[in-house]
């Protein structure tokens, strides 16, 4: 009985551990804006700082320059921001 609870465990483990997101480069990202842009929405929502949402980020600011989707979002956080800080009326 006691085998079988250790033998459980580890395989919870080693599903939990499985289910992690495979982290991806800033790189990729940038090769892939659709997803970039999808993914930085995801992030934006959920408020997450896990290491992909770090790299889309910093993708993010590279793509937004030749990325139209990527730009009309940084548009619209830099418009909301001057809204919260009073400098647009």
């Amino acid at each position: 009985m006691r085998n079988s609870k250790i033998v459980f465990l580890f395989s919870m483990v080693f599903l939990v551990a499985g289910c992690k997101e495979e982290t991806k480069s800033v790189d990729w990202w940038t090769n892939h804006p659709k997803e970039a842009v999808d993914k930085y929405k995801e992030c934006k929502k959920s408020g997450s700082d896990s290491e992909n949402c770090k790299n889309v980020k910093r993708a993010g600011l590279i793509i937004s320059d030749t990325y139209p989707p990527m730009n009309e979002i940084y548009k619209q956080e830099a418009k909301e921001l001057d809204k919260k800080l009073g400098t647009i009326k």
